[in-house]
């Protein structure tokens, strides 16, 4: 604390009301310019800022005039060091006839950390009065992240009170006249109780779970009933993959054979694996971005060197292992074909070692067949200058029922215990 200066509390600040702020702001040239008017001094005034990183106010009083300091933690840098703002008032006459910010890069024309101290003394004032006297004396809230509170949630930050009150009534009209349009594509409306999906869409791993509601994993099991002519639809609307909504949808939830070995050996409930097989996203790299581009280049390679049409295949399910889901790069007659495209001769060896498919891509082709109902499949691995030389190796893996029995038990376990009770939990 300064030389002459006492600790603020609730008793000895000074007094600032509306009529003081309105002088104050519509006179000083650093708070009325089009940089600072509205939205700006809107944001660098409200409660949920200052109140958290307003501290350490200490004030001195000499003749009218009232010095009020304090130290305010800046926004977006809670352990950086605190700046001081100062605050000068002439209680005599009621004027507002500084506040600065010392530290700031802005603050020679008026900063925000000025401002939400300005109003937090306003609130102060505002506050009515009550038997207990509160210390200003102290550290801030929003500094103590980290430290002695270790995080702090939205809720926390801003009082949560909605500028309107809850109308139901207005998401109730909108069901409506979204019914009588006959609207499809919404998101909103595919998580109500009435709305109807294709049988297609309905088949996703969310809409069985929301219709049948079983807490027992075998009983929800036994309800569920796909055909093979909805599977062969399935996969003829899903052709695009990743393009394709529908074949996002019918993923959630389900074990995709790309993801299949890592299931088989994971000893993990609450990880990174379950995320992605509940829709978490990883981030795009270069090597998922040029496999994406020459996919298709590849395939019509493919296609001449085994001398067979290839075609794009979808999402295949399974009726009998509803939460199986694989989509083989390409079909043909008595096949499938998974294409790889390395980007360097390093992850070239991730897929084969001593001219055999890795274990991790011979458990996803031997799922994609079990789905395809497929002996054969070519493992294409595309040169890592495949875009100058054309060169693709191609490997022929047989199909191995023995394998993807005791492969898929394994898939099914997991499932059962780790994915399933987070599904019936989201619709419970």
């Amino acid at each position: 604390m300064e030389p002459g200066f006492v600790k603020a509390d609730s008793n000895n600040l000074p007094r600032i009301d509306a009529i003081m702020l309105g002088r104050f702001f519509a006179s000083n040239n650093d708070f009325c310019s089009s940089e600072f008017r509205n939205v700006k001094t809107s944001m660098s005034s409200r409660a949920s800022y200052g109140d958290d990183a307003v501290s350490y106010v200490q004030l001195k009083r000499e003749n009218k005039f009232c010095t009020v300091k304090c130290k305010i933690c800046p926004e977006h840098k809670v352990h950086a060091k605190l700046y001081g703002c100062t605050l000068v008032v002439d209680e005599e006459d009621d004027i507002i006839l500084s506040v600065q910010c010392q530290d700031c890069v802005a603050s020679q024309g008026g900063c925000k950390h000025a401002i939400a101290f300005l109003m937090w003394v306003h609130r102060r004032s505002e506050e009515p009065s009550c038997t207990s006297v509160e210390c200003y004396w102290k550290k801030s809230k929003l500094s103590q992240v980290g430290t002695t509170i270790k995080y702090m949630t939205a809720k926390e930050l801003s009082k949560g009170n909605p500028i309107l009150p809850a109308n139901p009534s207005v998401f109730n009209n909108f069901l409506e006249e979204a019914r009588k349009r006959k609207v499809e594509d919404c998101q909103l409306l595919k998580y109500q109780p009435t709305y109807s999906e294709s049988e297609t869409w309905a088949i996703s791993m969310h809409q069985l779970t929301y219709k049948f509601k079983e807490r027992c994993v075998e009983d929800f099991l036994k309800k569920i009933e796909i055909t093979a002519s909805l599977i062969k639809k399935v996969e003829e609307e899903t052709r695009e993959q990743s393009n394709s909504a529908l074949w996002f949808e019918l993923r959630y939830g389900r074990i995709t054979a790309s993801k299949a070995f890592e299931v088989s050996r994971c000893k993990t409930s609450d990880g990174t694996l379950i995320s992605l097989i509940l829709g978490g996203k990883i981030p795009d790299t270069p090597a998922m971005k040029r496999g994406r581009v020459l996919e298709n280049e590849v395939r019509k390679t493919v296609e001449s060197k085994i001398k067979k049409k290839v075609s794009k295949c979808g999402l295949l399910l399974n009726s009998k292992y509803p939460m199986i889901a694989g989509s083989p790069d390409g079909i043909f007659e008595d096949g499938i074909v998974e294409i790889k495209c390395p980007i360097s001769k390093i992850t070239y060896k991730n897929y084969i070692k001593n001219a055999l498919a890795t274990e991790k891509y011979y458990a996803q082709m031997q799922l994609q067949m079990y789905l395809s109902q497929k002996k054969n499949c070519c493992f294409c691995i595309a040169d890592p200058d495949f875009s100058q030389n054309k060169k693709v190796d191609i490997i022929n893996i047989e199909f191995d029922p023995q394998y993807v029995e005791n492969f898929i038990n394994k898939l099914l376990n997991f499932w059962k215990i780790n994915i399933y009770p987070l599904l019936y939990q989201s619709v419970e």
